[in-house]
């Protein structure tokens, strides 16, 4: 981070969240330049297990290099992979979403519905995300000097987005196959999705590890981040019912099962204590997972996206299971 940004100074000027925030946060208009290690990230999945098909897509601006990175990190349909990586040259800030050939985003409605398009020589894909649950973010709940002395200190800004929010969705939309130009086959996509956005510093080599999982159940959806950073383990997250009910998470604790290399998960089990003090037991079970590595200057993070069917309280849901190791050298 350049040394001429005070984190205190932005915490100051940091304003309630709104619609705005849906779209690009222009620091080089702020200040005049964008921080090392710049990343403004929005991220969407969807699982459809009826129809075989999952889908999580990344989309990150590194202004401060100049780039965009598009990641398609997962599109399986019938177990077999599709894979997409993109890297596009900004000499500023762009307006919109829309300036990869494949790969489209489209705000419908701020915090509440988007359109995400992917499209190649096998595949059309035109999803609809709505909202299922509200926005939520967990920095709002609190004033954010609490939120940070409670999650281990204003450190974890030089390291970790500063800004952060999520939210629960339902994915509608269709899945055309296609040989030689052609289209076979259609499918009508149904399921519950995710999202998130982020914008601020992220140094991923400087991230020890973590656990981020958006479980969707059909009354509930269970979210939550456990990480390991600085020498600190900040844990938090948040329970939205069909019910109207919202809950927050204050304790994560996760046992991890691996194959035979030590780090690719095959199944966790989560016990996740909320704000009231009560307990509740959230298990994972890998269907599909695809690594991504992120190399550095000072060494290299490695991040497994799993799709899931999670097991809590007698119920059977789906989402995903990101797990990251950091390794420095």
């Amino acid at each position: 981070m350049s040394e001429d940004i005070n984190f205190e100074e932005l915490i100051k000027i940091r304003e309630p969240m709104s619609e705005k925030d849906e779209f690009m946060h222009d620091f080089g208009k702020q200040w005049g330049k964008f921080p090392r290690y710049h990343n403004e990230s929005w991220y969407f999945n969807f699982i459809d297990r009826l129809n075989k098909v999952y889908f999580v897509t990344r989309m990150s601006l590194n202004m401060d290099k100049n780039k965009s990175r598009i990641i398609n990190v997962l599109l399986t349909v019938d177990d077999k992979d599709y894979p997409y990586y993109n890297e596009v040259t900004l000499e500023k800030m762009p307006t919109n979403w829309e300036f990869d050939k494949r790969l489209k985003y489209y705000c419908l409605k701020p915090m509440k519905k988007w359109r995400v398009t992917y499209e190649d020589k096998k595949i059309n894909l035109d999803v609809i995300f709505e909202e299922r649950f509200p926005v939520f973010n967990l920095a709002e709940l609190e004033d954010p000097k609490i939120t940070l002395e409670r999650i281990g200190g204003i450190e974890f800004l030089k390291v970790a987005a500063q800004e952060h929010y999520e939210q629960s969705m339902v994915a509608t939309g269709t899945l055309d196959l296609k040989k030689k130009g052609e289209i076979y086959e259609t499918r009508n996509i149904k399921g519950f999705g995710y999202r998130d956005h982020s914008w601020g510093i992220r140094k991923w080599v400087q991230i020890d590890g973590w656990n981020w999982v958006s479980a969707q159940f059909e009354d509930e959806t269970i979210s939550f981040t456990k990480s390991d950073l600085l020498g600190k383990s900040p844990q938090m997250g948040a329970i939205h019912s069909i019910a109207g009910e919202f809950t927050l998470i204050d304790k994560v604790e996760v046992t991890t099962k691996t194959k035979e290399d030590g780090k690719t998960p095959i199944s966790s089990t989560f016990i996740l204590t909320d704000r009231n003090g009560n307990e509740r037991i959230l298990e994972s079970k890998t269907i599909f997972s695809k690594s991504m590595l992120l190399p550095s200057r000072t060494g290299s993070t490695e991040i497994f996206e799993q799709v899931a069917i999670f097991t809590c309280d007698g119920k059977e849901g789906d989402g995903i299971s990101e797990y990251l190791i950091s390794t420095r050298i």
